[in-house]
């Protein structure tokens, strides 16, 4: 997998050469959405696939970094095998490293990334991030901005649960982004992982 992106910066789509038999084109110019699964240990990486090229000619397939899910109660990039059955979420960046937390307004959310997935993130903060709302049945929802690099990604955030800790708030939210935004994401993700897999086969 890391031969997806080299040392010289990310890649935004690897081109793998693609033979397929005639029949199947005709169905692949009618999908909506084309993806590659991995499966490796109890992680499973969707890759996103873009067809180029005319189907008189062997076909071009461009794979987009991908979203990585696990089974609930597994985040270990070590896992040895897949248990069928489960229930999968999105795969959790422990404490992701150069990436920022800001309000709409652009100022610094006084909260720390505990984890980051393409889809939520869970934050430690000494105060409570949400404001308490009247009606218990409306979603508490902000916007907030993911600074990724140079990119800044507008997030519109809706808690899950927050609980109050000795010194520290845990909160938990999802989100979603448009599709710039989060193949962004996604390739930070990505590229997380496969940062910490070199460092625990690292020596």
């Amino acid at each position: 997998m890391s031969e997806l992106y080299q040392a010289d910066g990310p890649q935004d789509c690897l081109t793998l050469p693609l033979l397929l038999d005639k029949q199947v084109a005709p169905l692949l110019a009618q999908a909506s959405r084309l993806e590659l699964k991995l499966v490796v240990g109890e992680l499973m990486f969707s890759f996103p696939v873009t067809l180029s090229h005319s189907f008189a000619y062997p076909e071009q397939a461009e794979l987009s970094a991908p979203s990585i899910t696990c089974e609930i109660g597994t985040n270990d990039i070590s896992a040895s095998s897949i248990s069928h059955g489960g229930h999968p979420r999105a795969w959790r960046l422990p404490a992701p490293a150069h990436i920022q937390l800001k309000r709409a307004n652009g100022k610094p959310l006084a909260a720390e990334i505990r984890d980051l997935s393409i889809n939520g993130m869970r934050l430690l903060s000494r105060r409570s991030l949400f404001s308490p709302e009247k009606s218990t049945l409306q979603p508490r929802v902000q916007t907030l901005l993911l600074v990724v690099g140079e990119e800044e990604l507008r997030c519109e955030v809706t808690l899950v649960r927050e609980r109050k800790g000795p010194a520290f708030w845990l909160t938990a939210v999802q989100f979603q982004l448009n599709g710039a935004d989060q193949r962004t994401l996604s390739d930070f993700v990505f590229q997380g992982f496969l940062a910490q897999k070199e460092k625990k086969q690292a020596p």
